[in-house]
């Protein structure tokens, strides 16, 4: 029996079907691609490459915030922060403006876990989190949704986040770092108060910022409760094959790679060092070495 896994993912052309402000600074981008792409899952994500003439010339990997099939064809949705060069350029097109989109790639959340569904959002990482909310609720579930940031500007889509969820019968906890929205705290402490009130067991599923996917890995890793986190890294092929996004594995997982040893997949990475890509871009809270990761 092959132990390659058959390819999911594609490359083909998409062109731009919205993109409008979303706060802050932020922006959502709606792209129309064929309809035989696979829908991503909530957590995957996918390579956008601008067409020539462009600012940059490799492709930017961004998380699937939205998708869904209709008359043929495949809507993407993402929520992003123009920041660099290439998020700058993806800015400023308009509707009807063409790319190349290659995906879905990676590891989505594992909705189907048993336990209460807790989605922990951290700023941006609020848009997988909604697209996961929406996945449970097509299953009949309902969750909690965590969602925190610095200041109060800084919850995005926080209107949007607490109408859909109360559409779904699913609850929104928030939290600012100053207090100036929800609980004054963190997203961590804000479990520490209220996790104890839900039904147990627990099955986290986090997206933000390293410091607080860190944080948050800790908690559930002190308490025994799964969790599940999607990282970050600098992807430039999104497939394994640049070696350019990796994270350390724990003492854990090493051993595990180590005696998998010719039977693990080879685009994945090596005993010392995960890829963000293909390992992940979701990993369980015990299978990275928080203590290195940047």
């Amino acid at each position: 029996m092959s132990l390659v896994a058959a390819r999911t993912w594609r490359q083909t052309d998409a062109r731009v079907r919205a993109q409008r402000d979303w706060g802050a600074g932020f922006r959502w981008l709606e792209l129309s691609v064929d309809g035989a792409f696979e829908l991503p899952r909530a957590g995957q994500f996918v390579q956008l490459l601008l067409t020539p003439p462009s600012p940059v010339l490799l492709p930017r990997p961004m998380s699937v915030a939205a998708a869904r099939r209709r008359d043929g064809r495949v809507t993407l949705g993402f929520l992003y922060l123009a920041v660099g060069a290439g998020t700058r350029a993806l800015s400023q097109l308009q509707p009807g403006a063409r790319l190349a989109v290659t995906g879905p790639l990676g590891h989505a959340f594992p909705l189907d876990e048993p336990g209460t569904p807790v989605l922990v959002a951290g700023g941006r990482g609020i848009a997988p989190l909604l697209m996961a909310a929406d996945a449970l609720a097509a299953r009949r579930r309902s969750c909690e949704l965590v969602f925190g940031a610095r200041t109060r500007d800084r919850l995005v889509g926080l209107s949007e986040a607490r109408e859909r969820l109360r559409r779904r019968g699913s609850r929104l906890h928030v939290a600012t770092d100053d207090g100036s929205r929800g609980f004054r705290g963190d997203v961590v402490a804000l479990l520490e108060r209220v996790a104890p009130r839900w039904r147990q067991p627990l099955v986290l599923h986090a997206c933000g910022p390293h410091g607080m996917l860190a944080a948050v890995a800790r908690w559930a890793l002190g308490r025994g409760v799964r969790a599940h986190l999607a990282m970050e890294s600098v992807m430039a092929c999104g497939t394994g094959v640049c070696r350019g996004c990796p994270l350390p594995r724990s003492a854990a997982a090493r051993a595990r790679v180590r005696a998998e040893g010719a039977a693990a997949p080879a685009l994945r990475g090596n005993p010392e060092w995960a890829m963000c890509c293909t390992d992940g871009p979701v990993f369980e809270a015990g299978e990275l070495d928080w203590n290195r990761v940047e």
